[in-house]
């Protein structure tokens, strides 16, 4: 069965997890000896700072959007190359057989402008077979065998650029479920953590309490009461 995407289970942004999640980790560094009693030793504690590390070092999505922009612009310069290469073959078929002949229908190529991705490579090895195979005919307008090995060198660049751009993608997604899951998990985890610490200062000091609070709203921070229109 296909895997169901990750989905968050609190407000608070990705943005501001990290630091959110920190500041409460250091209260706890701070109170340390009265988590013990509640049996969080040091051990866990250092695990909760483990796990927010490994979190922050997740790229972010800023990160992969720009790795997967760059990625597509070289993809899309190797296909106006490829392009450009494939047009100089079917160009001179159409000038010696005519567009609508059956040797130009054998090159499969209509819409030049308009094919990419995996049509486009499919297409280009199609136009140096049937180049290759018409080279002599051809001749006569032109065509020449550093044509036919440009499309084949162009189109093994184009092939490369294309994986790359699809690796982009495919990072992307990968970190934003990795992100999710982790920061689920980690929110679960200090959501007892922080039960532990309001129960240690409950009677005792109300700022401390507080300290504890976790607002689940996307600041972090508790949200501006809705004050009525007169």
């Amino acid at each position: 069965m296909k895997k169901k995407p990750a989905v968050q289970i609190f407000k608070i942004r990705l943005g501001v997890f990290y630091t959110y999640m920190m500041t409460k980790l250091g209260f706890m560094k701070r109170d340390s000896a009265e988590f013990v009693k509640q049996g969080v030793d040091g051990d866990k504690i250092a695990e909760v700072e483990d796990l927010l590390t490994e979190y922050s070092e997740i790229p972010t999505d800023d990160e992969l959007i720009g790795a997967q922009m760059n990625a597509t612009a070289e993809k899309d310069s190797a296909r106006d190359t490829l392009r450009a290469s494939i047009s100089e073959i079917i160009d001179r078929a159409a000038s010696k057989y005519g567009a609508n002949s059956g040797y130009y229908r054998k090159f499969g190529i209509y819409s030049l402008s308009e094919i990419d991705g995996g049509e486009l490579s499919s297409g280009a090895r199609r136009v140096f077979r049937v180049g290759t195979s018409l080279i002599s005919e051809l001749a006569s307008e032109g065509l020449t065998q550093a044509m036919l090995d440009a499309v084949k060198e162009n189109n093994l660049i184009f092939d490369r650029a294309l994986a790359k751009q699809e690796d982009a993608i495919s990072d992307r997604e990968i970190a934003a479920e990795e992100r999710i899951e982790r920061a689920n998990y980690i929110y679960g985890l200090m959501s007892n953590y922080c039960e532990k610490g309001k129960r240690i200062w409950v009677s005792t000091n109300q700022a401390k309490y507080n300290d504890y609070v976790i607002y689940d709203t996307p600041s972090g921070k508790p949200e501006e009461p809705v004050v009525a229109k007169a």
